[in-house]
This record gives structure tokens, sequence and C-alpha cells, in this order.
């Protein structure tokens, strides 16, 4: 394997330990021992955002009962190194069928271990009386839960021997993301319809019907590197993205705010609830899964924050 059981253990409650505490701190360094990559970024901008937001508390998902799914060295030679978690919140039931999907990296021999990126997905069948909705932690997810992740006979969880293919759903996606409001096309041949993807669409189209005045577009573009595609018990595998949206808001002969309600994070870190502004730039940490058919055909998304993606950075120009 990559890394024994014993250790990635060691990495994730070292992981899970640190994160709470350094958001409790304020601490931008601290989480840095732990986090890199896209889930850094989204991590210190989250700490940012509480110390701009005075008195808010924020929260942090409470993370049990990991189960490790580690390459081994055969499939991932070279670096960087990656293992997947999955895990559920320490609040939750035997119910909860949700779990948190984290990826650690190894950069180099000898390096740090440290979380890149999160998702959340079902991957337990609804119980008569779900303790859960279809949203957590940021995430919706789809209803019907994946198949379970495979492992071969030496306990070695199996990658994907498509995982470059596999991975060309993020590009498809960013593409499909990326539109002026409210102009987005909610069908593609590339995405199973539903929820979350023409259900995103929609709702973005929705929010510019309601600025008519104001120009906005969406760019989407991958962030990150590529992290492990799993293989799943029915063939399909499983893909995670990390995106940067970049949203554009222009006002012709107007104006606009973001006060404190459903843009509170924006208000916040721009500079101002109650400011008005003439144009803005807002970059979001967006993060997505995919199962992807084995040989082709359109790709299910199973858990996506797009609506509720957390902001790194905002600037605008004053009207």
């Amino acid at each position: 394997m990559v890394i024994g059981k014993e250790q990635a253990e060691q990495v994730f409650n070292r992981y899970a330990w640190e994160r709470r505490d350094s958001v409790a701190r304020r601490d931008r360094e601290g989480i840095a021992k732990v986090e890199t990559g896209p889930l850094l970024a989204e991590s210190q901008a989250s700490i940012d955002l509480l110390k701009a937001r005075a008195g808010y508390a924020g929260w942090v998902d409470s993370f049990g009962r990991p189960e490790f799914f580690i390459p081994a060295e055969k499939d991932q030679q070279g670096y960087p190194r990656s293992f997947v978690v999955t895990s559920r919140e320490f609040a939750g039931t035997e119910q909860n069928r949700s779990s948190a999907v984290h990826y650690f990296v190894q950069d180099a021999p000898g390096g740090e271990w440290k979380a890149t990126a999160m998702s959340w997905v079902n991957d337990r069948a609804a119980a008569p009386h779900p303790a859960r909705t279809n949203e957590i932690g940021g995430f919706q997810l789809r209803d019907k839960e994946i198949a379970p992740l495979v492992r071969d006979a030496a306990g070695a969880v199996t990658l994907s021997p498509t995982a470059a293919a596999d991975r060309e759903v993020c590009g498809r996606y960013a593409k499909y993301m990326s539109f002026s409001v409210p102009d987005g096309k909610p069908e593609s041949e590339h995405f199973v319809p539903g929820e979350l993807t023409g259900g995103v669409v929609g709702a973005y189209n929705a929010h510019g019907e309601k600025l008519k005045l104001v120009d906005k577009w969406l760019s989407l573009e991958a962030a990150g590197g590529e992290l492990p595609v799993v293989r799943l018990a029915d063939g399909k595998s499983l893909v995670t993205c990390t995106f940067v949206r970049t949203d554009f808001w222009n006002a012709r002969n107007a104006k606009f705010k973001y006060g404190s309600s459903s843009m509170g994070d924006v208000g916040a870190m721009i500079g101002g609830m109650d400011t008005w502004w003439r144009a803005s730039t807002v970059r979001r940490s967006v993060t997505v899964s995919f199962e992807v058919p084995a040989g082709g055909g359109p790709a299910d998304v199973v858990g996506s924050n797009a609506l509720r993606a957390p902001v790194l950075s905002a600037e605008g120009v004053p009207r």
C-alpha cells in the first residue's frame, strides 16, 4: 500500500483535530499543516470570513467512523501519492446515509500527508425514516446511493484503469456551467438531467432574472491536481473535480448590494453589506463528484456544492 492503515488513521485523526482547532483559533497557518490545494484555499478564505464577521461562530463538521481506501504502490508509482477516506459526522446515527469523501495527498517521499479535497455522497440506502435530507455540509446530494467502493483481494482500493478518460468529465462540466445569466442551457448530452445539473443551471438563471439591470456571467475553471478515480462495484467510476468559479456582475445604469442574507459571505468579504456596487468579481470554490459510466455515456452528479459554493475572494467597484 502507498501508506499503512495505522499511519493513515493517524493522518486522518490529526487532520480532523487540527482542522477544528485551527478554525476555532482563526489560525490560517495552523490549518496549512494538514491541508493543501483547493481545500486549503477554501479553509483559509473561510477563516478570513470568520474574522470579517466578528461574533459569527461558524460551523465545522466533526468526522468519525472513517473507512480507508488505500491504493497499492503498483497502481500509484511515483508522486504525488494519494488515498481516500469516507467518514460520517460524529453526531450522525446509523441511519445517516451520507459520507464525507476526503482525498489525502503526499507530494514527495517523506513529505506530509495533507487533505486536498472533500466532497459528500450518499453511500447507503435511505432508511424508512431517514435522519438526513439530501443536503449536508453545503452539498446537495443525489438521492440514489452510489455503489460500494471496490477493493482487491489484498485490500487495496481498485483504481479506474480509464482514469484519464474519466477525468475528462471535469472539463465538460466546467464548459457546461460557464455562461451568461439567464442564458444557461439546462440540458446537456454529457450529464444526466436532474436537480444537480439542469436544476443548478435553472437556479442560476432564476437569480439572474431578478437582476434585470445587472449583467451577470459565470466562468468555471478546473483547479488543483488530479484526484484518484475509484472504481465502484457496479463498474462505474467515482470522479471528484475541484473548480474555481468566477462570478462577474456589471450594472447597466443601476447599482446593487449584497446585503446580509444569502449573500452575506460576499458582503462581508467585499467590504460592506450595505455598500452599493457598480461591478464586482467574486471567486468561489466548487467541488463536484460524478458517477462516470464505463464505456462512455452521460455522467451523473452525485454530490455538488455549486449552489452554496464557499467564497474565496471578492472585489467590487463602488457606485
